[in-house]
């Protein structure tokens, strides 16, 4: 992970702290460095909290797995008058269905160990100055922009406006926009890939896609408005099979 997505990350999660009434008002006063360098502390150590999490969460997953087949194989015809001194005969396995189930049930548990082994290393970046400095210049981006964020983002939607979406949802477009618009440095291709990134993680399982093509649609606009270039857009667009812009 580069020191720029985890300071996205970042950057989503204390926005999210901040909007306390859920009603996208950000307190501009409230972004001073020190202020705010609290606020990221307490995200780092959410972070950590939900590594543990995920590691208990995998352990239980596998662990209802193990319990599962151990009593099938106990509860098993051919076992259940065996003496208790002697050890189960293996028997056939389960049904396919139940044993699709039972897998599926690993592999999630998999999938929480994967994203546990990732969060040390955004922990460590998370508290480099550089990360935290480029968390806060967005989210300043977002507050001192907000309204203008919302009006230009739903001018981009169908069916949908800002205030009808879910938070997280509402301040990774915002998050992204913010760089799309006003910071030339960074590619749009660049910025949707992340926002996607972000909402696979922290949002709903069809966000991306409601992101995606949102931000698709920003960047063709904001490519005439301010000569940014659209290399790597249609690429993205293409490989997450979003909504057409």
């Amino acid at each position: 992970m580069n020191a720029r997505r985890a300071a996205r990350e970042l950057a989503l999660l204390t926005l999210f702290q901040l909007d306390k009434q859920g009603n996208g008002v950000i307190d501009r006063a409230t972004l001073q460095k020190e202020t705010v360098k609290d606020m990221m502390l307490a995200s780092i150590r959410a972070l950590s909290g939900e590594a543990e999490f995920q590691i208990r969460s995998a352990a239980d997953e596998l662990a209802e797995v193990s319990r599962y087949l151990l009593e099938y194989e106990l509860e098993h015809p051919s076992n259940l008058e065996t003496p208790l001194e002697v050890r189960a005969k293996p028997v056939p396995i389960p049904s396919t269905r139940e044993m699709v189930e039972k897998i599926e049930k690993c592999l999630q548990g998999a999938e929480y160990l994967f994203e546990a082994l990732r969060i040390p290393e955004l922990v460590a970046l998370l508290q480099a100055g550089e990360v935290q400095d480029y968390a806060l210049k967005v989210m300043i981006l977002v507050a001192d922009h907000l309204p203008e964020l919302d009006e230009l983002l739903n001018s981009h939607m169908e069916d949908w406006r800002m205030d009808r979406l879910v938070r997280m949802d509402a301040y990774l477009l915002r998050l992204a926009a913010a760089e799309m618009k006003h910071l030339p440095d960074v590619d749009l291709s660049v910025s949707i890939n992340e926002a996607v990134d972000l909402a696979k993680q922290f949002s709903g399982e069809e966000s991306y896609k409601l992101v995606n093509g949102i931000l698709g649609s920003l960047a063709v606009a904001l490519s005439k408005e301010n000569g940014k270039s659209l290399q790597g857009v249609y690429h993205q667009l293409t490989t997450n099979q979003e909504q057409p812009i």
